[in-house]
């Protein structure tokens, strides 16, 4: 089609073609995608949770995350409870590069404290910290999936491990 024929082209001829130049084009750099991107949402599924004495529970969870601040922080609540045990965490992360900072606080426990990592690709590896806990913690999103593996020091739980599916 020539110039001069396109401009002439019927009026929803040309929309589409103005439509798919505007799709097409690159995103600017402040409309890129969050790296909390894979993790948004409401997910449930279960895992097994491993106390220090060797014992194996299976548990249901239940987790949701939000953005906040356009994408550079995030909200997570995950719940999950066993025959003997249950948890409620729930923390808020800001992101800078791939360096992720922020609190958390685990409701049945009453303990809150620190936690920071990196996060890249839909993987999160870090650390949670508090006076009388801490824990290395990891987190893996396709989108669809997620596998979440915490590891406490101490304590009487040894390995907590989750796999999710998202919902909608």
């Amino acid at each position: 089609m020539s110039f001069v024929s396109w401009f002439q082209a019927p009026p929803m001829k040309a929309l589409g073609l103005a439509a798919a130049i505007v799709l097409s084009a690159p995103k600017p750099a402040a409309l890129a995608a969050s790296p909390f991107e894979r993790f948004l949402g409401v997910w449930t599924g279960g895992g097994q949770i491993v106390g220090s004495n060797g014992r194996r529970e299976s548990m249901r969870c239940r987790a949701e995350y939000s953005e906040a601040k356009d994408g550079a922080a995030l909200n997570q609540s995950i719940v999950c409870a066993s025959e003997s045990f249950k948890f409620d965490i729930k923390s808020y992360a800001e992101i800078s590069g791939e360096s992720v900072q922020g609190n958390w606080r685990e409701a049945s426990r009453d303990v809150s404290g620190h936690m920071s990592g990196r996060i890249s690709e839909g993987q999160f590896v870090g650390e949670f910290s508090a006076p009388t806990f801490s824990a290395g913690i990891s987190l893996t999103s396709n989108g669809r999936t997620q596998s979440v593996s915490i590891r406490p020091r101490g304590g009487d739980i040894s390995d907590v491990r989750i796999e999710l599916k998202r919902h909608g």
